[in-house]
């Protein structure tokens, strides 16, 4: 079950992103905050979601998609705290959707132990044997033509 819950999960919230991005971005001014200082945070939530997208048809091979989907609704919740204490209005939509999706990513997750990078894995290099060098004095044998 779990095989079909993960996947289907990274697309409804691949699909959420995207669909929210493009409804800012068709609702936002021309002339945002984001925009001026050279960043686009709809043009983020979409890059977010297409990478969920994506990662959904092999989410396993995809470790780092499903890293970044856990994480997004962490920072959706640091984000709405932090507006509110600013004044501004807290969105408990964005909070749900963030939570509800981090919370199934890490259910259905085979491999939990392996969300968190323990940093032990280390990469060794292909092991090639050396080459066996002609001395001075050795002759390469002859062909047989």
């Amino acid at each position: 079950m779990k095989r079909i819950i993960l996947p289907v999960g990274m697309l409804l919230m691949g699909i959420g992103l995207v669909g929210g991005a493009i409804a800012a971005q068709a609702g936002a001014s021309l002339a945002g905050l984001d925009q001026q200082v050279g960043t686009n945070g709809s043009a983020a939530a979409a890059v977010l979601g297409v990478g969920l997208i994506l990662a959904a048809f092999n989410p396993l091979g995809s470790i780092s998609w499903v890293r970044a989907g856990i994480l997004y609704g962490l920072v959706v919740v640091v984000f709405e705290v932090a507006s509110y204490f600013h004044g501004k209005t807290f969105h408990l939509g964005p909070v749900i959707f963030g939570l509800a999706f981090t919370l199934l990513l890490i259910a259905s997750y085979p491999e939990r132990d392996k969300l968190i990078p323990t940093g032990t894995e280390s990469k060794k290099p292909p092991v090639t044997p050396p080459l066996k060098q002609a001395t001075d004095g050795e002759e390469e044998p002859e062909k047989a033509s």
